[in-house]
């Protein structure tokens, strides 16, 4: 389902505007675009980590090498892509490295704590982005974005075992899903700021470029993978690209809040893949903080808040 083509000529720059431009049908459009790509990425790095003994470092290499050739393909003939900024330019230089350790936290939760329970901690950074687009992009916090955050902690409590207050429950993979969560929430609102001025070209490559620096220590000593290994990476950097392109350009078009809307769907869709293709099991009280962490986003993201009036609608 291709989205409708973008009308405005392509031009080096993107137009210049004041405010965050909102168009429903084509941010939703592209949101469902990034959840195909996202989930078929999650689930192939599980299946990679836990059945082929595939390093999530590697995988995070592929996924920053496919996609810089992705980069290359869609936006350098079109000149939508500066290179020089992604790496230089300071909100682009905190979206890549803050983008890489997000990344990186997710990659190496999956395999460990399985697609369904890393992607639901994962994606509270819903509740914490619109938290802090409360403060960074004046985005209103309402009663019921303020239930549904705290629904959704409660729900994390009993998806973790803490429910007794009992912290050693609380392994290292999944602080590192909580801290990766909390990151992607600090990506996704200046990825929002960044839309007013940057392609989505460079955005990513941003991601790209300091993904591979960071990977790229660690994969010296590994093995060479099989060529169906090979074929397999290839595969899950492809879908993220598709799943991260995609969402970006949602987020030019969609406030933080209601294109986090779209993401929701996103552990529900892997969690129930990953009992099916992954016999992936949750105990009653785990089930319950899942459907908690996952009602609770949703109330977040879909309070009726009037946008701040320095937004501007098409």
């Amino acid at each position: 389902m291709p989205p409708p083509p973008d009308s405005r000529p392509l031009t080096t720059e993107p137009p210049p505007r004041t405010g965050p431009l909102i168009d429903l049908r084509r941010g939703s459009l592209w949101m469902l675009l990034s959840l195909v790509g996202f989930t078929g990425m999650a689930l192939l790095i599980k299946h990679l980590g836990s059945t082929r003994g595939i390093s999530p470092w590697l995988a995070l290499l592929f996924r920053a090498g496919v996609g810089m050739l992705v980069i290359m393909a869609v936006y350098m003939p079109q000149k939508r892509v500066h290179f020089r900024r992604a790496l230089c330019s300071g909100k682009l230089v905190a979206r890549g490295i803050l983008g890489a350790l997000g990344t990186a936290a997710y990659y190496l939760t999956l395999p460990a704590l399985g697609a369904g329970k890393a992607t639901l901690i994962g994606n509270t950074w819903v509740i914490w982005s619109a938290i802090l687009a409360v403060f960074v992009l004046g985005e209103h916090l309402t009663p019921r974005k303020i239930l549904g955050s705290v629904i959704a902690i409660v729900g994390i409590v009993f998806l973790m075992g803490l429910q007794g207050g009992d912290l050693t429950h609380l392994g290292r993979y999944e602080l590192l899903a909580i801290v990766g969560a909390f990151v992607a929430a600090a990506v996704v609102v200046i990825i929002r700021q960044l839309t007013l001025t940057e392609t989505s070209g460079t955005i990513f490559a941003s991601q790209c470029a300091y993904t591979a620096l960071m990977a790229l220590p660690f994969v010296f000593s590994l093995p060479m993978p099989s060529l169906t290994d090979l074929a397999l990476l290839t595969t899950a950097a492809l879908l993220a690209s598709l799943g991260q392109l995609t969402m970006t350009e949602g987020f030019r078009y969609l406030p933080v809040s209601i294109g986090g809307a779209f993401q929701i769907l996103l552990p529900l869709t892997i969690t129930l893949s990953g009992i099916a293709l992954f016999k992936e099991s949750f105990s009653t009280p785990q089930a319950a903080g899942a459907a908690l962490i996952l009602f609770g986003c949703y109330q977040t993201v879909m309070s009726k808040a009037a946008p701040p009036s320095r937004q501007q609608t098409h």
